[in-house]
């Protein structure tokens, strides 16, 4: 067989018990090692996890087996030949499909569009396309998936759980022999997760080899045969899933054994500090109602589509309500815009970081600085000294993995990009500080520190609103648990009450009894 390029597709070996097998692989960045000197190797037909810390070289190795990067050395063997791509289109025609971290769409695309851009059908008369033929594929496929999606819709109108199931679905569709996923399921529900499940299974039982990327823990163990552990870009061990544990692949990760999940709290909590009082939105939310104690961190828990980000985006005016007020410290508070929010105190830290955290080809101090600049100083001079001093404070406050504060956001790994968004907002030292998904994406190590981060925070007397799907995570850090259920607040469980029985069935609509 010949891919489109003409180059002859790789055909399997007799010898090689390897789909894909890693020789000296290493690649370097201006200032950075990603990988050095990968060897391991990938069997067909099986679920292949990589773990590893965030900047520990698994989406780099992933974009290398993608053609999207070429290594600086080694080669990859694909059916025991090696592999030559020029590109993730020749990575496609060869057999090999990626599911990006960071959904790979086009905003103002439709779903159909998305669905097949890249392999068109074309019609009778080219250039045109057949949209009739694309449209009646494109429905029975998703019929056959079990999905339901208006072709005609944006993408830029689909929530981030459905554009990562169309993403998924959209790598099934072309028939790959390899499919990647890096981090497919940071923002699907549970039942979206068992289908994806299921479609993984599906496909190893075809042949189809799937190597997989995740941070969490019960999900590795669930649908690893073979498990690969890198820590700073260094291949430390792979072995079959069922000779290993949790806490072993943890302390491979991170090069010690984790005595804790989460850390003590040492503070305090004080008084009410803030109050939303009557928040509501027609259709979304109504009659919202809580309180925010110093130093206090109150996890916020419900399905996705509850209303947990949309009430935080209106507390910041970054989306309209209906009615409801604000209040710090017994002071209602006028806030028409962002802007009106973070000078009265009140900050928060986006649950899609790198679409509305980060301005990803400004280098760290830039997007640190870019919400501190009207507010250090008025002479440009001093204003740069001071800026530079700020910056380089968060840098090492936060532990940033970078080569210098001047690296571009775009290098770096997820847990450093959302450090990096903490940092710009922190640097800011608001009072209020909703965190929405703070640790999606981002490994044991790097959750550990954010966890620590967190605490540090209400030592110094900020209050935290954490909004959070991972039940475990939101457990072990709320002083509090506000639950939302259909755009209301169910209830509100102390600590003593908190265990995931109770927020679940407030969650999915039951009473506080």
């Amino acid at each position: 067989m010949e891919t489109y390029n003409g180059q002859t597709e790789p055909q399997p070996s007799p010898a090689s018990e390897y789909i894909l097998e890693f020789k000296h692989i290493s690649k370097d960045f201006p200032g950075v090692h990603a990988l050095s000197n990968i060897n391991f190797g990938i069997r067909p037909g099986c679920v292949h996890v990589l773990a590893g810390e965030n900047g520990a070289g698994k989406s780099t190795l992933l974009k290398v087996i993608n053609g999207l990067y070429k290594p600086t050395e080694g080669e990859v063997l694909y059916n025991g030949q090696a592999l030559h791509l020029n590109g993730t289109a020749d990575a496609l025609r060869t057999g090999i499909s990626m599911i990006y971290q960071e959904l790979n769409i086009i905003p103002e695309m439709t779903v159909l569009e998305n669905l097949y851009l890249g392999h068109e059908i074309p019609a009778k008369y080219p250039p045109f396309l057949s949209g009739k033929s694309m449209a009646r594929q494109a429905n029975e496929f998703l019929k056959q998936q079990g999905l339901d999606f208006d072709l005609k819709e944006k993408m830029k109108n689909l929530s981030i759980a459905q554009a990562q199931m169309l993403e998924i679905v959209k790598a099934i569709s072309v028939n790959a022999r390899v499919i990647l996923m890096d981090e497919p399921t940071s923002s699907l529900t549970e039942n979206e997760v068992a289908f994806l499940f299921k479609k993984i299974f599906e496909l190893r039982a075809s042949g189809i080899t799937v190597i997989y990327i995740s941070h969490k823990m019960d999900e590795i163990f669930t649908v690893a045969d073979y498990i690969t552990v890198l820590r700073d870009g260094q291949h430390i061990n792979t072995l079959p899933a069922k000779e290993t544990n949790i806490p072993h692949v943890i302390e491979m990760m991170v090069g010690r054994k984790m005595t804790e999940v989460y850390p003590p709290k040492q503070c305090e909590v004080g008084d009410v500090v803030f109050r939303v009082e009557n928040f509501s939105r027609k259709g979304v939310f109504r009659d919202i109602n809580f309180d925010l104690r110093k130093g206090e961190v109150l996890g916020v828990s419900g399905l996705i589509g509850a209303g947990r980000t949309e009430i935080a985006r209106s507390i910041m005016a970054m989306d309209e309500k209906d009615c409801g007020e604000v209040y710090l410290d017994n002071k209602k508070l006028r806030i028409r815009d962002v802007n009106d929010a973070v000078s009265q105190g009140i900050a928060l830290i986006p649950e899609d970081r790198r679409r509305q955290g980060l301005t990803l080809i400004l280098s760290i101090s830039q997007n640190i600085g870019l919400v501190s600049y009207k507010h250090i100083f008025h002479s440009l001079w001093i204003k740069h000294r001071e800026l530079k001093k700020l910056v380089d404070r968060m840098y090492r406050r936060l532990s940033i993995k970078a080569p210098s504060t001047e690296t571009p956001v775009e290098m770096l790994s997820g847990g450093n990009q959302q450090k990096t968004v903490l940092g710009k907002w922190l640097s800011l030292e608001p009072r209020i500080l909703i965190l929405d998904e703070p640790t999606r994406g981002i490994d044991v190590g790097t959750k550990y520190e954010i966890y620590k981060l967190i605490h540090e925070m209400c030592s110094r007397g900020v209050s935290i609103l954490l909004i959070d799907s991972d039940l475990e995570e939101l457990m072990g850090m709320s002083d509090r648990v506000l639950v939302i259920s259909k755009g209301t607040v169910a209830g509100v469980l102390p600590k003593s009450e908190i265990n995931a029985n109770r927020i679940m069935h407030l969650a999915v609509g039951g009473n506080g009894a």
